[in-house]
């Protein structure tokens, strides 16, 4: 049995695998983003000398990066309202709420992880010059140390981002209808897998290559700037 490419168009077409993708994508980006302010206050405690605050964030980190992710995304789809039973009732508990806070808890460990490095390829010596400028610490902090520590972890935030953006495939186990939801239904009703399959690859293929030029001219135009 040879490839049907009629039917690969058809999956490449289809309007569900489209609508899907912008799923994908839109649950990528907002959990990027809530990511990423909460990774900072995770990775100054993780700098931090203080036991408490080192203590508690090495725990989170150590826990988030350690688990499965398809483990976490059954423990709060299946597990919180074991936990709280009021989110059986709650009509805003969703997959895609509960695919938010999953791929949340773990993307802002690891790029906790990243922003500590980042931070501490920062020298002393730039935030206290700031303050010998007349800068509080907070403002040393965002318009100083962060936009050099935002140069540097660049490359493995946009990495992260484009791993964040194919790991939403797992959503699927908790019913969210995304990408390979709808492969795995159309399998089931054909039993084609090489078109569908090959279609999810392309779609997969096509976003994070469009990601990968970003990071690219990205890059190149920070590397200008620099040499300005």
């Amino acid at each position: 049995m040879s490839i049907d490419p009629a039917l690969l168009l058809t999956a490449l077409t289809n309007v569900a695998m489209l609508q899907c993708a912008a799923i994908a994508l839109i649950l990528s980006v907002m959990v990027f983003a809530v990511s990423f302010f909460l990774c900072l206050p995770l990775a100054l405690c993780l700098n931090s000398r203080k036991p408490v605050r080192n203590g508690s964030a090495q725990l989170y980190v150590w826990v988030f990066r350690a688990a499965p992710l398809i483990l976490v995304l059954l423990l709060v789809w299946n597990g919180s309202p074991q936990l709280m039973p009021f989110l059986l009732k709650a009509g805003w508990f969703t997959p895609f709420v509960a695919a938010a806070i999953s791929f949340t808890l773990v993307t802002s460990a690891y790029m906790a992880e990243i922003m500590k490095g980042a931070l501490r390829s920062i020298g002393a010596g730039q935030g206290e010059a700031a303050t010998a400028l007349g800068l509080t610490r907070l403002q040393a902090f965002r318009l100083v140390i962060l936009p050099q520590a935002l140069r540097v972890s660049l490359p493995a935030l946009v990495n992260e981002f484009i791993n964040l953006l194919k790991v939403t495939s797992l959503a699927y186990v908790i019913s969210l209808r995304e990408i390979m939801a709808v492969v795995n239904d159309a399998i089931a009703a054909s039993f084609r897998f090489v078109e569908w399959y090959c279609a999810a690859l392309i779609y997969y293929l096509v976003i994070v290559s469009l990601f990968m030029l970003a990071q690219s001219l990205i890059a190149r135009r920070m590397q200008q700037g620099l040499k300005a």
